[in-house]
């Protein structure tokens, strides 16, 4: 069986891939299953009640989907920064990382559509996976020698580091496959060390449970703990990106960059639909708005300006009950939680009244 020369088949039909874009092709049946491996951190509980491939991992993480396809294609897009916006925010501004500054899937769902397109014309069997929870998108990366798994978990690249997004195409192809590599990342663990919360204390595994870009877009109740470590972030967590060595650029300059920053209040009394209007590539659970207001809370409370308390005391009374919850512990990092009695002497919610008593017991 010949194979077809990819690069060459672009060529011939005029398809040039942009800088951005790298391709690596794995012969198939490859004989790879991640089922077991994400049956194992689901056990653990490490995945803190994700869904995504974690709800049927016996398909998401089975490599050989298809009997009809004879390549995959492993799509990357990079979309690493050349310029790094600082942590740093003004009094009563949040941050939102790098990575969901914008929807960086979709100049690579450009590519993909467009080798759709081609091998549409040509009569190619295909099927496309990007961000799909019935695909472990990273299954062929190492094997298609377009990196390795760091410590973080995240795929590398050299140059590119973890700043990159995956994509996987099927095809009844038979393709020239791509060399796989011998990468790692050695005595390497600055991403570990740069964890705020310990959530990657062990070597190539994520425990979700303590990841701040977990809790900003989960639905459960964020603990106490991980409220005060989110600090002034609004959305994400860029930590272990930004630390690792093959993802810095020695020409990296620290900006500050408003495109990362937020009006917290601002988000605070927004309408919801505005604010799934403008973050509508966040993923944000159950398109509920009350959940980037939340993190707005925490962010604030954390990172306050010289009136928040004036600015919570003049909006308690018009947020939902499930906004007050984060209200009160954010009166209470702001040290005034025994300034609210008269508050709660109105509040006919009894949850919330025993979340007030809770947290003026933990005053000291």
């Amino acid at each position: 069986m010949k194979h077809i020369n990819l690069n060459n088949l672009l060529i011939e039909n005029s398809l040039i891939l942009p800088k951005e874009v790298r391709l690596g092709i794995v012969s198939l049946p490859s004989g790879l299953s991640f089922s077991e491996k994400i049956k194992k951190i689901k056990k653990q509980n490490k995945h803190a009640n994700m869904k995504f491939t974690f709800s049927n991992p016996d398909y998401s993480g089975k490599a050989d989907k298809f009997e009809w396809a004879n390549s995959a294609i492993v799509f990357t897009f990079d979309y690493k920064q050349s310029k790094q916006n600082s942590y740093l925010a003004s009094k009563g501004s949040g941050k939102i990382a790098a990575f969901a500054e914008q929807d960086y899937y979709q100049p690579l769902k450009k590519i993909t559509s467009e080798f759709e397109n081609l091998f549409s014309k040509l009569n190619y069997k295909f099927y496309t996976f990007i961000d799909n929870p019935n695909h472990y998108d990273r299954t062929f990366f190492e094997v298609s020698g377009l990196g390795w798994q760091g410590k973080s978990t995240m795929m590398l690249s050299p140059g590119i580091g973890p700043w990159q997004l995956l994509g996987t195409m099927y095809s009844d192809q038979h393709f020239e496959p791509t060399q796989s590599q011998n990468y790692s990342c050695g005595e390497c663990n600055l991403c570990q060390i740069s964890c705020p919360t310990g959530a990657l204390d062990e070597d190539y595994v994520l425990d979700a449970n303590k990841c701040l870009s977990y809790w900003l877009q989960s639905p459960e109740t964020i603990p106490y703990d991980i409220r005060s470590a989110v600090g002034n972030r609004f959305y994400g967590c860029d930590e272990c990106l930004v630390s690792c060595p093959p993802g810095q650029n020695n020409n990296l300059t620290i900006t500050k960059n408003n495109s990362h920053e937020v009006d917290l209040e601002k988000i605070i009394i927004s309408i919801n639909e505005d604010l799934l209007d403008a973050y509508g590539w966040f993923y944000i659970p159950k398109r509920n708005a009350n959940y980037l207001k939340r993190n707005a809370i925490i962010a604030l409370s954390n990172n306050p300006k010289n009136d928040t308390y004036k600015f919570y005391l003049k909006h308690y009374k018009t947020l939902s009950d499930d906004l007050k919850i984060y209200i009160l512990w954010g009166l209470w990092k702001l040290g005034k939680i025994n300034d609210i009695g008269y508050l709660m002497d109105k509040e006919d919610n009894k949850d919330l009244k025993l979340e007030y008593e809770k947290l003026k017991s933990m005053t000291s």
